[in-house]
């Protein structure tokens, strides 16, 4: 009975000098891949050892036979070293076509030009070529690599070569990189490198009967190795899963396989889009299936999950979830859902939501807007994640339940009410608000609730330039047109209250200035802070309410006690609408 697999230890020349060493990169895998940092770390690790050790250990490399019929082996594990190493022999033969020519004679291990071109190609009647990298990418390493002058490159731009879905930008900086070091080192040096890869760098090729098997391995020798991440293991359990189920059938197989493909694309593309890592998405799908804590690191949850469903129904599943998160969430012109982006949490509120979206509950717009309050009564209340965590993952099993939206409002109040929630929340609106993280995200969402639907766009609470601004500024002491609050022993329990902060963008630091309330106007009306006509100022509507005011002589034109009480009352409205609670008890406080 033949062994399941088989390990060998090969020298380089050996990996592609064999008559049995031609590999082809498996459409599933990743693009190659590599960067500076791994090319810097591969080189000085090859002349460290060449300098200080007889042999080096470059890992191990598995392969698998994918068809009977077909003589090149899968690389399963260990594509990003085998591409590398080919454009290595590329970059050598031609920049130095006489390489070692002068030991040919001397010494019988001497590498030349004649070997690094059967390493690169087997050189039997079809000139097969040793390595076969992704279908959709080898008319682009054959130009740029195998036939190009790989010398000739410039190093390509970093925004070119952090291309996912483009590896050509990558072929040419690593191209370019060896071509750097291998000048730097001269035609001699570079030899007895050459030499030292050859014939004293070993990898551990184990080749295993079956793709599925193979993959299996990947994960066993894999698991728990930080270069994985949870999402590349998911993936090659799939298409192991593939492979095992469509064994007998090559063709159904390899349909199922290019559909997984095209699908799994389509997440990475999402999480791209998103700004969303895949393994993000993940983790949302796991917390959908489970609708419980796991119990179980991600890929041990899913795989459980996964084990009596068909893989390519699995990935097809997770595609439309992703979408519904991308076209629903990400690309939403809604209120509600800015309001949710400002939370933390984020893993939580986003699950719950596309769970809705992918479940079609029928009550999806009043979910969110229950899901939004009762996150910032927490928020607000000062409470953490363990407040909130169990009864997100009940939310989930209600809407995937289809229990209706009467019973999830209901089991949130009660869940308010065992906490204290809305009275904490209140006591902290009551107080200084604006050293709190939730200050600027409460009034961006006033400032929503004063618009139409036909006029919005998400506020951007994270810019440098939207500041948190104090009507009566904190350094009011030190500029006479705030004197009538000087001796004011009240002023230090207002300042920092909803009554006397609203929302400025722009430029300059606006939120800093201690200037008289008519120099302020002038920038709440947009007119500029510092000189006439400074454009880089934007008032908000909530913001050009107190220029309203002055306009229409309220208040004597003047930031007073009247026009701070005011405002106050106007913000606990606001927030009453808001959160749906009641502030009569502190609105005049």
């Amino acid at each position: 009975m033949e062994d399941i697999f088989k390990p060998s230890s090969l020298t380089i020349k050996q990996l592609f000098g064999n008559t049995d060493s031609l590999y082809q990169i498996p459409r599933y895998q990743r693009p190659y891949s590599w960067n500076d940092e791994q090319l810097e770390k591969l080189w000085d690790d090859l002349k460290e050892s060449h300098e200080n050790n007889p042999n080096y250990f470059l890992g191990s490399v598995i392969t698998a036979k994918p068809e009977e019929s077909s003589t090149y082996l899968d690389v399963v594990d260990g594509q990003q070293r085998l591409t590398t190493l080919t454009i290595l022999m590329c970059v050598y033969r031609d920049l130095y076509p006489k390489i070692n020519h002068n030991l040919l004679d001397t010494d019988p291990f001497a590498v030349d030009n004649k070997i690094l071109e059967t390493s690169i190609r087997f050189n039997d009647r079809f000139e097969r070529l040793r390595l076969k990298t992704h279908s959709n990418h080898q008319s682009d390493f054959d130009e740029l690599i195998l036939v190009g002058n790989t010398t000739e490159y410039e190093k390509p731009f970093k925004k070119d070569i952090k291309r996912e879905e483009d590896p050509s930008f990558k072929f040419k900086n690593t191209a370019w990189f060896f071509t750097q070091k291998l000048t730097e080192l001269g035609e001699d040096e570079a030899g007895r490198l050459l030499n030292y890869i050859f014939n004293s760098v070993k990898i551990i090729r184990i080749d295993c009967q079956t793709v599925s098997f193979a993959i299996k391995l990947f994960q066993v020798l894999n698991d728990r190795g930080l270069e994985l991440s949870n999402s590349d293991l998911i993936k090659s359990y799939l298409i192991g899963r593939i492979q095992s189920r469509y064994d007998k059938d090559q063709e159904l197989k390899r349909q199922k396989e290019d559909q997984f493909i095209d699908d799994w694309k389509s997440c990475e593309t999402i999480a791209i889009d998103t700004y969303y890592a895949i393994n993000d998405l993940f983790v949302m799908y796991e917390y959908y299936l489970l609708a419980a804590n796991p119990k179980r690191g991600l890929y041990d949850e899913l795989v459980s999950e996964f084990q009596n469903k068909e893989p390519n129904k699995i990935i097809s599943d997770f595609k439309n979830f992703c979408t519904s998160y991308k076209e629903h969430i990400f690309d939403a012109e809604d209120k509600t859902v800015y309001g949710l982006y400002y939370l933390r949490w984020a893993v939580y509120w986003r699950t719950i939501i596309t769970t809705s979206l992918h479940s079609k509950y029928p009550q999806h717009q009043e979910l969110s807007k229950a899901l939004l309050r009762y996150y910032y009564l927490n928020w607000i209340a000062g409470y953490t994640l363990t407040k909130i965590k169990q009864i997100s993952f009940n939310i989930i099993k209600w809407i995937k339940e289809g229990k209706p939206i009467s019973f999830i409002k209901k089991e949130l109040e009660i869940n308010l009410k065992e906490n204290s929630t809305i009275s904490k929340a209140v006591d902290n609106l009551n107080n200084d608000i604006y050293n709190e993280p939730w200050c600027k995200p409460l009034l961006a969402m006033i400032e929503y609730q004063q618009l139409d639907d036909s006029n919005l766009s998400m506020i951007n609470i994270w810019e440098k330039t939207l500041h948190v601004e104090h009507i009566l500024p904190r350094g009011y002491k030190s500029n006479k047109a705030w004197e009538n609050f000087h001796d004011d022993e009240d002023v230090e329990d207002w300042i920092n209250s909803g009554g006397n902060l609203t929302l400025l963008s722009g430029a300059k630091n606006i939120a800093a200035s201690n200037d008289s309330f008519a120099k302020k106007i002038k920038a709440y009306s947009g007119k500029g802070f510092y000189k006439e006509g400074n454009e880089g100022v934007t008032a908000f509507r909530i913001t050009q309410q107190i220029v309203d005011d002055y306009n229409a002589a309220s208040f004597d034109e003047e930031w007073n006690w009247d026009a701070m009480f005011s405002r106050w009352n106007w913000f606990c409205s606001e927030v009453s609408d808001f959160l749906d609670i009641d502030l009569d008890e502190v609105k005049h406080r």
